[in-house]
């Protein structure tokens, strides 16, 4: 452990890099997730990110993720338990407010690297017990009105993921997991059988 103060000083929700509005998304495509088989009843839930957080929400903050393709979304999937059985999901995304922390402009107006992105969360959180630069990013996205970021892949290089903070909740904030024949179990009975 290093004698360095935290990155989470020079940080705080307070300390902003104001967006303007422009700077703003509209994100409508296609996207992706894998999901673990005993939760595909739920695939627009962000509870699970909410259970032990994630890179861009603290434990507590639902959070929904999703991959611009599917080789990114098994990627992300895989990432730490390696080859482990998972349901592929589309959704349609047609959500207001997302900003793009790919863009380098974005990024300098926020005073933050990617670096800063794409650092061990997961020690800094669990080993060293301090609040990741990404939580508290996410927590400054969010006080000026972002409902989402997209943000680049910690595991593929040139692949980008979207991070929600919010959605379904408006109807500038909708995504919808695409099952034309409704092959998603309907509640998690379906693995008791």
């Amino acid at each position: 452990m290093s004698d360095e103060p935290s990155r989470r000083i020079e940080h705080t929700v307070a300390d902003t890099g104001t967006l303007v509005r422009g700077e703003k998304l509209r994100v409508r495509r296609r996207c992706w997730r894998v999901l673990a088989p005993k939760w595909a009843h739920a695939p627009l839930s962000g509870a699970g990110a909410a259970r032990h957080g994630g890179r861009y929400n603290l434990p507590g903050m639902e959070a929904l993720y999703l991959s611009e393709d599917l080789l990114t979304a098994v990627a992300e999937y895989e990432q730490e338990l390696g080859i482990r059985p998972g349901t592929f999901c589309a959704y349609e995304v047609d959500v207001r407010g997302v900003v793009d922390l790919g863009n380098d402009r974005a990024r300098a107006t926020l005073r933050i690297t990617l670096e800063d992105l794409l650092g061990p969360w997961q020690e800094i959180a669990f080993v060293r017990g301090e609040e990741p630069l990404t939580w508290t990013l996410a927590q400054r996205l969010q006080v000026q009105g972002c409902v989402g970021a997209r943000v680049p892949s910690a595991v593929l290089p040139d692949a980008a993921n979207l991070v929600l903070w919010r959605w379904n909740d408006a109807p500038d904030r909708r995504v919808v997991a695409h099952d034309p024949l409704g092959d998603l179990p309907v509640d998690q009975g379906a693995w008791r059988q």
